[in-house]
């Protein structure tokens, strides 16, 4: 596995965690993948609601360079989008 992949399945394994252990949200196998080969993986945002006031808490409650992820929601598609940190080019 190459520094980069290692690096990958780090972040995303973290990601898994926080929300597991901060929100009780559990990404599924395709979320996970999706997460892996894109930096970035979509979920309905009626899916996640429930967990989201955990997982806002936590997000504003740690430091943000500790959190290699970034929570958006989509107001064009309506779903809550995790990304990556650093796995973006803004020009």
């Amino acid at each position: 596995m190459s520094e980069l992949d290692q690096t990958i399945a780090e972040r995303v394994a973290e990601v898994a965690e926080d929300l597991e252990l901060q929100a009780g949200f559990k990404l599924n196998n395709k979320q996970l993948d999706e997460l892996r080969i894109t930096g970035r993986t979509t979920i309905d945002l009626v899916t996640i609601a429930p967990y989201l006031p955990r997982i806002v808490k936590y997000l504003h409650q740690s430091d943000n360079e500790d959190v290699v992820w970034l929570l958006l929601i989509n107001t064009i598609s309506g779903d809550a989008e995790i990304t990556l940190k650093g796995c973006q080019l803004v020009l």
